[in-house]
């Protein structure tokens, strides 16, 4: 474990490192983020104007559900969005050939390489947002509700990214679908709504839809006070779930991988 860590801190190094080389393109890249994130919160307070409640929640209770979405999804960006977008290219590339001889695990290499300076301003603006929300609705939140929100948003990180990793894990036989990419975006997209929203269609595709939709519903609960026992573990259950069939789906297709000297 702890030559891991020392691994990835030296990966964030390097990142930074290379980020400040090209000072012009991060520039560019945090203005781009940073109206991006602007504009992804400001959606929703222009979509429920003149909304006092829907789906059985009030206004301010959908502004915040789409607060702690910023949150997750940022963190997301921050650790892993990177690297799933440069996943096709990699094995298109016949790049995994040297992530695969060396000494450590290559799902850890393939998820961790490129870390997302630039998308911290997108946590700094939805940390921002949320607590201005809490303070307006008058929320009383203990460091218990901290601690619960800590573990259950870590689940739904871990949901996010196990999910991603298993839709990934296809381009080892389809190599040149890089829209995955954009395809996950838009389904992850949908976690910033109610639950309530989607009807019974979160029953009809439990394996992706409900569970996208509990990882963001849930976390953001623990600050309304509404969240319940059941919703917890299945988080929890889902988080080992998905990453445990990530984890053996890779090791599956990694049979069916055609090295670039082969």
């Amino acid at each position: 474990m702890k030559r891991y860590i020392r691994v990835y801190l030296t990966l964030i190094r390097l990142n930074l490192s290379a980020l400040i080389v090209y000072p012009a393109n991060f520039y560019n890249s945090l203005i781009a983020t940073v109206a991006w994130s602007f504009f992804s919160l400001y959606s929703i307070v222009l979509l429920t104007t003149g909304v006092r409640a829907a789906f059985g929640m009030t206004r301010g209770e959908i502004l915040l559900l789409n607060g702690v979405y910023g949150i997750l999804i940022a963190i997301f960006h921050v650790l892993f969005s990177y690297n799933f977008a440069r996943f096709s290219s990699v094995i298109h590339k016949g790049e995994l050939d040297g992530v695969l001889l060396k000494p450590i695990d290559a799902q850890f290499l393939l998820s961790f390489w490129m870390f997302g300076w630039v998308s911290i301003s997108r946590i700094v603006i939805s940390v921002v947002y949320v607590a201005v929300l809490v303070k307006q609705l008058g929320i009383a939140i203990s460091f218990l509700d901290y601690i619960l929100f800590f573990v259950l948003g870590a689940c739904a990180i871990l949901v996010l990214y196990s999910i991603w990793y298993i839709v990934i894990t296809l381009t080892i036989w389809f190599t040149r679908v890089s829209n995955l990419v954009e395809l996950m975006f838009n389904i992850t997209g949908i976690a910033r709504y109610p639950r309530a929203m989607f009807g019974q269609s979160a029953q009809v595709l439990p394996l992706l839809l409900f569970p996208i939709l509990l990882m963001i519903n849930t976390p953001a609960r623990v600050y309304l006070h509404t969240v319940g026992a059941i919703d917890g573990i299945m988080l929890v259950g889902f988080a080992c779930l998905f990453f445990v069939i990530s984890r053996k789906f890779w090791r599956f297709a990694l049979r069916f991988y055609t090295s670039a000297s082969s």
